[in-house]
């Protein structure tokens, strides 16, 4: 019987061999995240039935929890969400080859490479760093978390390709690797020529665009409702033990919720999630296009941008702004003022939070419904 073994244990050369102890053993790998405390780890295992579970003291038989592995099944992710029980998607051995492959294609020869992982292998980003390394038998070099001193030494020292988020990428000389893969939050501007921009999802096993191209062997269209769907090999396999539709439709297409556009040349624009497009007055605004006018402020050190629900208007938008002088204010009139230099003014927020911080996730996102939960309601 195929078992589902819960890895409690840092990234690292340990983090490594026990991946592959258990897909040795035919059974499927399940990457806990090590930012959670103790209770939402062993909320997770009970959740997703755990068989089995290795820490840094060795493997452990939980007993008989109901898991329903499959023969090809290699890993369980959990898909990061605002509230609620996270969802659970099932990739295979031939998803990640799939994915491996693809990124090769990208890349060419992939023998020579140094890969440095050093994101969450508990999300698609950080652990296809692993996957295909070991696929692809090239040198891997592993860091329990981020740190921009180690991370720059170990491009020194020969590392030659890592995969980051933006807030990394703006902490190092990202001109010390061959290349640089950028995924999660938008990308900033004036990347430097070594760093590709990456789309993809939990679903896709990770990037299915490179620099706005869909990579060999995926096809990426746009639907009569601009919804970005994907198809290809790299698909997940199904929802995990949860009784939730799945996502794939009859014709192979992965309907990711995200929206977009595809340009005459093939190139992919995403516009963003579906569920955080904010309809206010009957015009619909993109949290992104607000953020990105109120970051062109000089007072703005970072942004994120949220609807709620509003009597008169539906939905407002509402701005949480993290100044780079607390010394300085501005007033509401001021900061839309400011939006409407280069927005329609109906975009302009109608409320304005300073805050100390933007929570995020582990690949950079801003955490948009934790931020919603803060206000009070509205009169």
């Amino acid at each position: 019987m195929r078992k589902l073994v819960g890895i409690d244990i840092a990234l690292s050369a340990e983090f490594v061999t026990a991946l592959l102890d258990i897909w040795n053993a035919g059974d499927c790998a399940f990457p806990i995240d090590q930012r959670f405390a103790q209770k939402q780890k062993d909320h997770l295992v009970k959740e997703f039935c755990v068989d089995e579970l290795v820490t840094t003291e060795g493997r452990s038989v939980l007993g008989t929890q109901g898991s329903t592995i499959a023969e090809n099944d290699a890993v369980l992710f959990t898909t990061s969400g605002s509230s609620g029980t996270p969802k659970g998607i099932i990739h295979t051995h031939d998803s990640l080859r799939a994915n491996a492959d693809s990124v090769a294609q990208y890349f060419g020869d992939t023998s020579q490479m140094h890969w440095l992982a050093c994101l969450p292998p508990s999300h698609v980003g950080g652990f296809g760093v692993i996957s295909r390394a070991l696929i692809w038998n090239c040198q891997l070099t592993t860091l329990p978390q981020f740190d921009a001193e180690l991370v720059e030494g170990l491009a020194r020292g020969g590392v030659t390709h890592t995969s980051l988020v933006a807030t990394a990428l703006g902490r190092i000389n990202a001109e010390l690797f061959e290349r640089v893969l950028l995924g999660g939050a938008k990308p900033p501007p004036n990347l430097p020529p070594n760093v590709t921009i990456t789309y993809g999802l939990t679903e896709t096993m990770g990037g299915v665009a490179y620099n706005r191209a869909a990579l060999s062997g995926i096809e990426i269209s746009i639907s009569a409702e601009q919804e970005i769907l994907v198809r290809g090999p790299v698909l997940m396999n199904r929802y995990y033990q949860q009784q939730l539709g799945h996502p794939i439709d009859g014709d192979g297409w992965l309907h990711t919720g995200d929206l977009g556009s595809m340009s005459v040349d093939s190139q992919l624009s995403v516009t963003g999630r579906r569920s955080e497009l904010i309809i206010s007055g009957g015009e619909n605004i993109w949290p992104e296009a607000v953020e990105a006018a109120l970051t062109s402020h000089a007072d703005v050190r970072d942004v994120c941008v949220v609807g709620v629900d509003d009597h008169e208007w539906g939905q407002r938008v509402v701005a949480f702004i993290v100044p780079t002088n607390t010394s300085r204010t501005h007033s509401l009139a001021e900061w839309r003022d400011h939006v409407a230099e280069s927005l329609p003014r109906f975009m302009a927020p109608r409320q304005v939070e300073i805050v100390d911080s933007i929570p995020r996730s582990a690949l950079g996102k801003p955490q948009r419904q934790a931020l919603k939960e803060t206000l009070t309601p509205h009169t």
